[in-house]
């Protein structure tokens, strides 16, 4: 059984993801292609960080280096598993690709650099991300909850929905405000 600290520490990791992935997706629709390093520095460390905590809970499921990985978490594997699934509208095979494309670029392109692969031909698409962490975020809440934790919220992607209107408004601003900066540096 995982004990509070190790449910806490998941539960910040899982959010992470998902604010990483609100903030990204806020950035982008703000402007998609934007012109100065800055912003495209901001969007790829946004998707690298996404990527690097999304797989402390789903990449490798070391026992004693990757406490916070599901199947180190909750004891029920099966039903975790099925039940993952079926949030993510995945079945196994595609998982597995899923997973394989996050853990390769997390292992060619943040975790490590890969010479003989550095050119990213696609990025991790985040969506199964956030609905997989929304999913291993349902499970945390139950268990803090029996445990008598109840200052966070009941479920996160409502937190998420929030949490990205108020960044689609801060983006907004904030890239609207870079609009007239020339990029000076190559």
């Amino acid at each position: 059984m995982a004990t509070n600290e190790q449910l806490t520490a998941a539960l910040n990791v899982v959010v992470n993801v998902a604010r990483c992935i609100a903030l990204k997706r806020a950035l982008a629709e703000a402007d998609s292609d934007p012109s100065l390093n800055f912003w495209r520095v901001v969007h790829g460390n946004l998707l690298d960080v996404a990527v690097l905590d999304w797989c402390k809970l789903f990449g490798s499921d070391d026992e004693d280096r990757q406490l916070l990985h599901w199947k180190n978490v909750f004891g029920d594997e099966d039903a975790f598993r099925a039940g993952l699934f079926a949030h993510v509208q995945l079945d196994q095979d595609a998982w597995r690709d899923y997973w394989q494309k996050m853990k390769s670029y997390r292992d060619q392109h943040v975790a490590h650099l890969d010479f003989n692969r550095r050119d990213v031909s696609h990025y991790p698409d985040l969506g199964p991300a956030l609905a997989s962490v929304c999913y291993y975020y349902s499970r945390l809440i139950v268990e803090l909850r029996a445990m008598g934790d109840a200052r966070f919220p009941d479920d996160l992607s409502r937190y998420y929905e929030a949490f990205l209107a108020q960044a689609d408004e801060i983006a907004k601003a904030v890239t609207a405000g870079t609009r007239g900066f020339a990029e000076r540096v190559g």
